[in-house]
Parts: C-alpha cells; sequence; structure tokens
C-alpha cells in the first residue's frame, strides 16, 4: 500500500479538499488517518476531527472517523504517550486501513505543528515509511521561499519529500512561466499547479448553521444552498431593494428577527439563508412564507456585527454534504494535478 503524507506551510491550504478531489479523480481503493486532530467535532459523547468525518463521507469509506485520530490535546497526547508510543498508534492507524491502494495521511495545519508530541509532517511520514506531498499556497513570492525551504525541511529531517502541489494560484499561466524555472532549479517536483476557483470559496448554508450553533426555524430542506455573496441588513428596506448587492441571488441576509420587512424581502428575492441575530424570532406568519419558498432561517445569539464579523472570519470548507463541490475538486485535479502520485 503506497502511504501519501499530506502537509501544508499555511493553515487552509486545502489539504483536505485535494485528499478528496485526488481520490475521486484516482479511481482507486483509498484510506484515511488524520494523527493529530484540529478541528474537534463533539457529537452524542463521541469526537473526531472535521476534516475526517468530511472524507468518510465524501469517498463512502467503512472507516469510523472516530478512530482515524490518535488524539486532539498536546497536553493529554505528552502524557499519555512517548516517541515509542506515537510510533505504535500509527503502526494500528495504518494496520486498521486494511488492504488498500492508497493511504492518504494528513498532518496539522502546518509542517511543524504536533512536533512536540512526535506528530509533526515529518515525524509521520518517518514512522510509517510515507512520502511526504506538501500543499502551499500563498503570493508567488511566499510559495517559491516555502518550496526553497522544504527542500533544506527534507534533507535535515531526512523524510522522503514526494512532491508539492501549488494550491488557489490566481494566473497559472503566469506563475509558471515567472516561477518554475527557479523552483525547478531548487530540485522539488511539482506535483501540480491548481488554479483558485471563485466555487470553492462559497460557504454551504449546512456549514454555517453548524459554525454558528443556530437554531433552523424553516427551511431546513434546504440547508444544502451554496452562499455566494452576504448582506447585513441594517438599512431600511427601500435602501436593500435599490442595492446591488441585494439584488444578488444565493445571497445570505443578516438581520433582527424583528425586522419582519427585511426577512419578507429577503425570501422574496432567491435568498439562501437569513440569518437572525439577537435571538428574536419572528412571527409565526414569517416562519411560514419561509418555509413555503424553501429559505433557512437560523436563529443565533449574537448581535448583528458580532454574527457578521463571525461569517467573514470562516473558512469555506467541504461539507460531507457537497458532493458538486467534491466532484468539482475531482475535474480540477485531473486537470492540473500528476495523477501518479
Amino acid at each position: 500500500m503506497k502511504k501519501l503524507v499530506f502537509a501544508s506551510t499555511k493553515p487552509n491550504a486545502g489539504k483536505t479538499s485535494l485528499i478528496v478531489g485526488l481520490a475521486k479523480a484516482l479511481g482507486k481503493s483509498v484510506g484515511y488517518a488524520k494523527p493529530l486532530g484540529d478541528r474537534l467535532l463533539y457529537k452524542k459523547k463521541r469526537q473526531w476531527d472535521y476534516d475526517s468525518a468530511v472524507v468518510v463521507s465524501q469517498l463512502e469509506l467503512t472507516q469510523d472517523p472516530e478512530l482515524m485520530t490518535i488524539g486532539f490535546e498536546h497536553s493529554k497526547l505528552r502524557y499519555m504517550y512517548d516517541d515509542d508510543g506515537i510510533k505504535n498508534k500509527l503502526t494500528e492507524l495504518v494496520s486498521a486501513v486494511g488492504d488498500k491502494d492508497l493511504l492518504f495521511v494528513e498532518t496539522g495545519c502546518t509542517l511543524n505543528y504536533g512536533v512536540s508530541v512526535f506528530l509533526d509532517a515529518a515525524s509521520v511520514a518517518k514512522a510509517i515509511g510515507g512520502e511526504l506531498v506538501v500543499v502551499v499556497s500563498g503570493t508567488d513570492d511566499e510559495v517559491v521561499d516555502d518550496i526553497t525551504f522544504l527542500k533544506r525541511y527534507a534533507e535535515t529531517t531526512g523524510a522522503s519529500l514526494r512532491g508539492v502541489i501549488v494550491n488557489k494560484v490566481r494566473d497559472k499561466s503566469d506563475f509558471v512561466d515567472a516561477h518554475m524555472p527557479t523552483i525547478e532549479e531548487v530540485g522539488v517536483p511539482v506535483l501540480g499547479v491548481v488554479p483558485y476557483r471563485d466555487e470553492l470559496t462559497y460557504l454551504a448554508t449546512t456549514y454555517l448553521a453548524d459554525k454558528l450553533f443556530a437554531k433552523v426555524l424553516a427551511g431546513e430542506n434546504a440547508l444544502n444552498s451554496m452562499i455566494k455573496h452576504i448582506v447585513v441588513g441594517a438599512m431600511s428596506v427601500d435602501a436593500a431593494m435599490n442595492s446591488s448587492a441585494f439584488k444578488e441571488e444565493s445571497k445570505l441576509v443578516i438581520t433582527s428577527g424583528d425586522r419582519a420587512d427585511m426577512i419578507l424581502a429577503a425570501i422574496d428575492t432567491k435568498t439562501s439563508a437569513v440569518v437572525l441575530a439577537g435571538n428574536i424570532l419572528p412571527p409565526g406568519n414569517i416562519i411560514a412564507r419561509a418555509n413555503e419558498a424553501g429559505v433557512p432561517l437560523l436563529l443565533v445569539k449574537s448581535d448583528t456585527f458580532a454574527v457578521a464579523k463571525q461569517i467573514d472570519d470562516m473558512q469555506p470548507l467541504l461539507t460531507r454534504e457537497d458532493v458538486p463541490r467534491a466532484n468539482f475538486l475531482a475535474g480540477l485535479v485531473k486537470e492540473h494535478v500528476k495523477l501518479d502520485i
């Protein structure tokens, strides 16, 4: 079984999405593990990593997401395991995958995350006999710097570096023309250059509802909708209707539950969802209207400004239910990444 350890030089570089896209594009039998969890989900007295749950769902794996991770808290891992103990647990994770063509092992948010508990990228790769695939993103200069650093990192740690995938590149042809000669001189194989796509930056309504711990008052069957634009409905309805942002489809409107006029205007203008701030319930006829129109109403406790800030800070992660985006990722990977890895 070939073992690829996916790491990144920066948080939110797109490791999980690329793993899903690669697995779908390759069409091989695959397994997955994430030894050090960094996106904790806790439901029904069980805890697992968000990325593990997404990969299991999207790839229809039979593995239990709860058993894909050794732990989450550094202090607890330090107390429970020494270096040999971690190596034994990693061996167990690999063995539990069974007979597969390929094993994807995802490490933490950066190369050095988990180094104090022997679960950084290089330590994991060496412990399981895997090859490092590092996802790099950022400005062009940051990408070249990171790849240059990776060469020295692999030589210093002794980890086997299979190559890098450059992700979220704004202008691929310009990047290739301007920077590939320099990268080739460094001597790190480039497995792919994946362009930036707006479609991958949209928030899923179900993900938004989960992150906000929102109570879904209406439109539960439409939680699979995507959010492309965000409007804070603090103005008058007349002003809102005259704004270009409010006329956009697939938008999210953030307003107060006592703004019946704004909620109705949002429902009537092809809105993906309405977030009701301040924990204020709208009238029953408004909730019924939203249900009829298939527009989710998400009730939250925070005020409008705090909710808007929280949403602005969210990363548009892939969700378990978002099959169309996963298939889009597979097509993107097929076109821009060498699939013989």
